[in-house]
């Protein structure tokens, strides 16, 4: 039995802008939040002989833990690479070479070099797209670092657009995905689910995409997949389809209220429509984005169309940081530089950082303060670094989203488990060496000038 009482924080529980309780307790037992405010302390103390971890959250916020909605930990050892490319180019010369360059050791390395990264700043859910092979040692990273975790391999078997050493036929790579879910789907108290991962458009054959699709309604999976997220991926798909990009996904059966779509930077209104009719979210990744010269994702009309915005760092490799505040800051200022400019509150966009990012993830019982929800929370210290004055307000949204940074992160809640603790580095022994890391890049560089060409532009 785990028990954890959370004492005299501020809550925010995100239902809405007045959702705050000062100087409030939180208990959790066994993984779920039993109570908030005064019944907690009193059900704390029902069982004096269990042991209770105590929290001293006074002068601290507490809130729903980060979701990251779009990610690639095997890309995490790939950080500071080349920045003069975009997306095809880039995947061609360093990413698709990277992944396939891996091995078990090197995956766990990347994985763990990650999950250590978005615990300590916060993030208590990913999904994440890994590659086509190693991913046992993702799932193995996830469990023994406590983070809950959606994910698995990815699907790419278009011989036209993928390099030899990083593709599996069609039935292949659907089998290694059922057996994913045969090995982890529901573990670790259900922190561990897989999701079907075709890659996207570009890389797959049609057969591949629609099986893809049947596997993830057969076992009721998330889909996850990459779309329109730069102009010449887009004519790509609409020269060998005669569809747009999320049209042919939707003909394809991929596009419903359990897919996740990453980027959609270049859509207009039907697409808009298309996403809100089968409720499917989209994953933001601003810093991405402008890093690869993709553009920027359409946030505003995709609201209007009543489009749920989840919020994603991506891979490292595109980003070369994993910190959701930098998103949270980016996904409210670019609307801001539209003409006319289109506000989002930064209320909304930490609910798109919290809330929503559940919601994209299906996980129903993640995102709130309540009794019965799962106990993943994130703790911050508003008096760190350099967040102060946070009191111009009586709602401290604005200050988490654009003051705020990874260094107020004081503790990461998962399962009502204290996984991150500020005066921790080693984020509980989950953040490999340096020199293991180093060993691990040196090791995929020397694959990777061995390695054939790629390509993305058939």
């Amino acid at each position: 039995m785990t028990r954890l009482l959370i004492e005299g924080g501020t809550l925010l529980g995100l239902s809405s802008p007045g959702d705050v309780q000062r100087g409030a307790d939180l208990y959790a037992q066994d993984g779920r939040i039993r109570a908030v405010g005064g019944e907690a302390r009193r059900l704390a103390r029902e069982d004096p002989s269990a042991f209770v971890e105590r929290f001293d959250a006074r002068g601290k916020w507490v809130l729903p833990g980060f979701v990251q909605a779009h990610l690639h930990l095997c890309q995490t050892l790939l950080r500071n690479g080349p920045d003069d490319l975009e997306l095809l180019p880039w995947l061609e010369r360093h990413v698709w070479p990277g992944e396939a360059a891996h091995d078990a050791e090197t995956m766990s390395v990347s994985a763990r070099l990650g999950i250590a990264e978005l615990l300590s700043a916060g993030v208590t859910s990913v999904l994440d797209m890994g590659s086509v092979r190693h991913s046992d040692a993702l799932f193995q990273a996830a469990a023994a670092a406590g983070i809950r975790y959606v994910g698995g391999n990815v699907l790419m078997d278009d011989p036209e657009t993928t390099p030899p050493t990083l593709r599996a036929a069609a039935e292949e790579g659907i089998a290694e995905t059922e057996r994913l879910h045969e090995k982890w789907h529901g573990k670790e108290n259900g922190r561990l689910s897989v999701a079907v991962q075709p890659r996207f458009a570009v890389s797959c054959t049609d057969a591949l995409l629609r099986r893809a699709g049947e596997l993830a309604r057969d076992l009721g999976l998330v889909v996850h997949t990459h779309a329109s997220e730069n102009e010449d991926e887009c004519a790509l798909v609409e020269r060998r389809t005669g569809l747009g990009n999320l049209e042919y996904l939707d003909a394809v059966g991929l596009l419903g209220p359990r897919s996740c779509v990453a980027h959609v930077v270049h859509a207009g209104g039907s697409d808009f429509r298309l996403l809100a009719r089968r409720r499917t979210s989209v994953a933001h990744c601003p810093s991405s984005n402008l890093k690869l010269a993709s553009g920027i994702c359409p946030v505003p009309e995709l609201r209007r169309a009543g489009v749920h915005i989840a919020l994603g760092s991506d891979g490292a490799a595109c980003n070369d940081s994993l910190d959701l505040f930098r998103e949270m800051r980016l996904a409210a200022l670019l609307p801001r530089a539209r003409r006319p400019a289109e506000r989002i509150p930064a209320f909304d966009v930490l609910r798109m950082a919290t809330r929503e990012g559940a919601s994209a993830l299906a996980l129903e019982e993640v995102g709130g303060l309540t009794a019965g929800a799962r106990a993943d929370l994130v703790i911050l210290d508003p008096e760190t670094a350099w967040s102060l004055p946070d009191d111009w307000s009586d709602e401290p949204y604005g200050a988490i989203v654009y003051s705020m940074g990874r260094e107020n992160v004081a503790a990461t809640v998962v399962d009502g488990i204290v996984r991150y603790r500020k005066e921790d580095p080693s984020v509980g022994g989950t953040k490999p060496a340096a020199e293991v890391v180093r060993e691990a890049v040196r090791t995929l560089r020397a694959r990777m000038e061995k390695a054939p060409a790629a390509t993305a532009s058939a």
